[in-house]
């Protein structure tokens, strides 16, 4: 199975509606990302296949692999991960 990373596009706030999904690049490595969100993980994510709330930092890192301009003073953003059938 692949792993297929996207970031998910929110409205600003808790009650922030989901607005649309951006495709992460798939050059990102799983340990580059392990290393960025080390701090946040309850227990070692070493395939990163939990989804994460980004920051400001996260998104700073993370914006060379997403085609698509971030803007956090209007969005909020999670990485997430979906698992695809290798055909």
């Amino acid at each position: 199975m692949k792993i297929v990373r996207i970031i998910e596009v929110w409205e600003k706030g808790l009650d922030g509606v989901l607005v649309g999904e951006l495709p992460v690049a798939e050059s990102i490595s799983p340990a580059f990302l392990l290393g960025l969100f080390a701090k946040e993980q309850k227990k070692p994510d070493p395939y990163m296949q939990l989804s994460y709330i980004l920051n400001a930092e996260h998104i700073k890192a993370l914006q060379p692999y997403v085609a698509d301009q971030l803007d956090p003073t209007r969005y909020d953003y999670i990485l997430s991960a979906h698992g695809k059938p290798d055909y």
